[in-house]
Parts: C-alpha cells; sequence; structure tokens
C-alpha cells in the first residue's frame, strides 16, 4: 500500500510539473508575471484547509519544541550561499558581496553543525549520515532536482528570448517531460515498490541525465522539437526516481526517524534545485559571453540581456545561446549520471528483521 501510494504521489508530482508551465504561461500572458507568485496565496490557503480537516496527528514527542537554532542557522545557511552564487553570475567570484556571502554561508554551517550536535532532540541528527544509503539518497534527491529541473530555467529563457514563443508555448514544449513522468510512476505504482529502490533510483538517475545529454545538441537554426526526445528520456527517469525516494529515504533511517529522514530529502531536493539555477547560471553566462567575445561591443552586457530573457534576434546571438544552454545540459547530465552511479553502489535494500524460531517446549506442549 506504501508503494502504491508513494507512487501516485510521484504522478501527483508529474502531473502538477505538467500543468504548472502552461498555468504559469497563461497567468504571465493575460495576467501579468506578479501573478504567478500571488496565485501561490490562495493554493497554500486550500493546502492548510485541507491538511487540518484531512491528516490525522499521529503523536507527539512530550516536552518536544521546534530545534529554533538549527532552523535559524540552516536557513541562513542556505540562503547566504544561494545568493552568493546568484550575485556571482554577474559579478564575478572575487566580488565583495560573493565573498562576503560565501563566508557568511560557511559560519551558519559551523554554527548548525554544532547546534545539531548539542540538541536534545536536533532538527537533523546527524548520526544519519554515517549510514551509507542515507548519505547517498540525500545526494541522489539534491543531484536529481538540478540535473532533471535546475535546467528548464534555462530552456524557457532559450524558448521564449531566442526562439520567440509565447510564455503558453513554451510552456507546452516542456510538457512532454512532466507527461511522461507522470504515466510512468502512475503506471508503475503497484510494480516499482517490488523493485529494490537502489535500481529504481539508480536507473531512474541515468536516464535523467543521458535526458539532459540528448538535449544538448542545439545549434543556431534549432527549434523547440529538438529537445523532446531528451525531455521525454529524462521524464522515464523522474518517474522511476521521484516516487522510491522517500520511501528508501525512511526505509534507510531508523524507524523514530522516519519523519526526519523524510523532511531532510525534501529539505536536499529544493537545496539542489536552487543551488542548481545558481550555478548553472553562472556556467551559462560565462559561455554565451565566450561566445559573443570579438562580435559585439559589450559581450558581458549582451550576455546578461540574454539570460535576462531580452536577446536581439542576431545569427551570433541564436548561436551562443544555444552554446549555452548546451553547457548547461552537458554538466545536468553529468550531474545525473554521477548521482545514479552514486545511488548505484551505495544504496541498499534494509534487511528485514530475522523471524524469531518458535520455543521448541512450548510447541511440544
Amino acid at each position: 500500500d506504501r508503494g502504491v501510494a508513494f507512487g501516485v504521489w510521484g504522478a501527483v508530482n508529474g502531473a502538477a510539473a505538467a500543468g504548472g508551465p502552461v498555468l504559469g504561461g497563461l497567468l504571465t500572458e493575460h495576467v501579468g508575471w506578479r501573478s504567478i507568485f500571488l496565485v501561490n496565496l490562495p493554493v497554500t490557503a486550500v493546502t492548510v484547509a485541507l491538511t487540518l480537516a484531512c491528516v490525522r496527528e499521529t503523536g507527539r514527542t512530550p516536552g518536544a519544541r521546534p530545534d529554533v537554532g538549527g532552523l535559524c542557522s540552516f536557513t541562513v545557511c542556505a540562503g547566504a550561499l544561494t545568493y552568493g552564487l546568484i550575485r556571482a553570475g554577474g559579478d564575478g567570484f572575487g566580488a565583495a558581496v560573493p565573498l562576503l556571502m560565501f563566508g557568511l554561508a560557511a559560519l551558519a554551517l559551523v554554527v548548525f553543525v554544532a547546534v545539531e550536535r548539542r540538541a536534545r532532540r536536533p532538527l537533523l541528527d546527524l548520526a544519519l549520515f554515517r549510514i551509507p544509503s542515507f548519505r547517498a539518497i540525500m545526494l541522489g534527491g539534491a543531484l536529481l532536482m538540478a540535473s532533471a529541473f535546475a535546467c528548464l530555467a534555462f530552456t524557457s529563457v532559450w524558448l521564449q528570448a531566442v526562439l520567440g514563443l509565447g510564455p503558453v508555448k513554451a510552456g507546452l514544449a516542456v510538457v512532454p517531460m512532466a507527461a511522461t513522468s507522470f504515466v510512468v510512476s502512475a503506471a508503475g505504482a503497484r510494480v516499482l515498490h517490488r523493485v529494490p529502490p537502489r535500481l529504481t533510483i539508480g536507473i531512474g538517475l541515468l536516464l535523467i541525465g543521458a535526458g539532459a545529454g540528448l538535449q544538448g545538441v542545439l545549434s543556431a537554426g534549432s527549434t523547440w522539437t529538438a529537445i523532446t526526445p531528451g525531455l521525454v528520456v529524462g521524464g522515464v527517469g523522474v518517474g522511476l526516481a521521484i516516487p522510491s525516494l522517500s520511501s528508501a529515504a525512511m526505509a534507510a533511517a531508523p524507524h523514530e526517524r522516519g519523519g526526519m529522514a523524510g523532511g531532510a530529502l525534501n529539505t536536499s531536493r529544493q537545496l539542489g534545485y536552487a543551488l542548481g539555477v545558481a550555478v548553472l547560471g553562472v556556467l551559462m553566462r560565462t559561455r554565451v559571453e565566450h561566445v559573443l567575445t570579438g562580435h559585439v561591443p559589450d559581450p558581458h552586457g549582451m550576455a546578461g540581456a540574454v539570460g535576462g530573457g531580452r536577446a536581439p534576434h542576431l545569427p551570433i546571438v541564436r548561436s551562443a545561446a544555444a552554446s549555452g544552454l548546451n553547457t548547461v545540459y552537458a554538466v545536468s547530465a553529468g550531474l545525473g549520471l554521477a548521482a545514479g552511479v552514486i545511488v548505484l553502489l551505495l544504496v541498499r535494500s534494509p534487511q528485514p528483521s530475522p523471524t524469531p524460531e518458535p520455543d521448541r517446549e512450548a510447541v511440544t506442549a
């Protein structure tokens, strides 16, 4: 039943990923770009209401309190690191603001580790990272998001700023990944949970890497159909890997740490996405600027215009954008393939507890 539940959960993720870009395109085109943020307010309100009405409490530990120190220090670390990487894309890694942010992130990480080691009920039990399967699953979750989804931010820029597609058509162009992941998750709900998680997650990550690699074949004359095969292959990988990740994370941790393991995986995934967008953005801008050097008067400014969705329709700009996006896909492919190998090597299925032998005297009696 749990395997079916995670399969349905993965399918819902796929459906949301398919509908999100299209809905975002409709809102952007007909209401305005601010609406894609404001729409989260009613969605969140409905989610809170459903949670309060439908989710049953599983019991609380008496005297348990939130780990405020761990919460604050980790938030500062993640926020400062992400912001530092974003600023480094425009200012350079040696600029004052990125260096300050990286220093703050390092200091916050040290504080976080110190707080978690001393906390009675820590936000994250660092002892979990002594378990090889847990480490591999956390890394796999982060790299999955960086490999499969972070690159879509730059795909969207290419589709709209370079190819001239509207927001709705650009959203439809990336639907093949989401639709494929929905079908794979839903179809495999009753089957995939019988397969060892290291195989479904590992093979899924390898397919995500392969899909990213298939997309990295763009040229100045490419159209949106050039990325479709890679999106389909990547969607199969997403449909295989995501439903198994959560169950594998909880299975890798002791039973009483199951909720903590699930929360850690969600955090790892979102952090992987945020850092993936920041790092890939730096790489794409650097590559675009390199290709434009010698062809335009201000390659740095033009690279910023391409990344900001304001690319002029020039052959060299199309070529530079394609080259930059190919670099993004190549790195994404490497991340996915590396994550797949790590998961296949380190994740192990939990061993069932041995069944005690019956008492011979009691059986005789």
